[in-house]
């Protein structure tokens, strides 16, 4: 699926090209973790969908299935069920649900070297949507770091406008090296391919690679949540960020 060149990187080395910013210099990515240019994998993810859909229902929304929550709710009141729903992330049972999907989507990675975000970031986009999309952008032009790597779980459907939309990372790295710009929004930026997905499918990417979410159109509601992993921490690390956990 995916276009543009990544290169696997060693331990401790920087991998990928550099581009040169007007703030802070050089960029490249770093650490262990592969560099996965918006790779496509499969993982069980029924029992995350349960779980926010049974807290939906908890909040007043009698939805049968994610994908006719836009039946119940509109775009406001989907932002707060996000909200809600990426507070409840921390949940014991949610977080043996969202760590087994993980390994299950990574399986390659060593589980005793990777630390995840302990929220799940949850994303729910209704149709006609002008609250929750979210403009071209690149994770490292809002401060997180290289070393990071970006899973994004689908739990539903998310094709045409609804899809991720995601440009490959030799593309993204070409853009930002020429216009030389990495920080905040896009404006005005290179065309971004959708990367349509079904549900219980898995994106891989890095957080060099542009991307935007738009408002799906039609009669589809869009139910996301993404993680970020992080190479262990080799000195002390924020409460973002947990190990992930093995099999229970």
């Amino acid at each position: 699926m995916s276009e543009g060149a990544g290169e696997d990187g060693g331990a401790g080395q920087s991998v990928g090209a550099a581009v040169h910013g007007g703030r802070g210099g050089p960029l490249s990515l770093t650490g262990f973790l592969p560099v996965w240019d918006v790779e496509r994998r499969r993982a069980d993810l029924g029992e995350i969908a349960g779980w926010a859909l049974e807290r939906a229902r908890e909040m007043g929304y009698p939805a049968e299935s994610l994908d006719t929550l836009h039946w119940h709710l509109d775009a406001r009141q989907a932002m707060a069920l996000t909200h809600a729903l990426t507070r409840g992330s921390v949940e014991e049972r949610f977080q043996r649900i969202l760590h087994r999907a993980v390994r299950e989507a990574v399986p390659e990675l060593p589980q005793d070297r990777v630390w995840i975000q302990t929220i799940g970031h949850f994303r729910i986009l209704v149709p006609g949507d002008t609250v929750a999309p979210v403009p071209p952008h690149t994770d490292v032009g809002f401060g997180h770091s290289p070393a990071e790597r970006n899973v994004w779980l689908s739990l539903t459907d998310a094709v045409g406008d609804a899809a991720l939309h995601v440009l490959p990372l030799g593309a993204s790295l070409s853009w930002m090296g020429r216009t030389g710009m990495l920080y905040g929004v896009i404006e005005e930026g290179p065309e971004i391919p959708a990367v349509p997905t079904r549900a219980g499918e898995v994106l891989l990417f890095t957080p060099l690679h542009i991307h935007r979410a738009r408002p799906p159109s039609g009669d589809r509601c869009r139910v996301s949540v993404d993680v970020r992993l992080v190479p262990e921490p080799v000195g002390a690390y924020d409460l973002t960020f947990s190990p992930l956990r093995g099999t229970p």
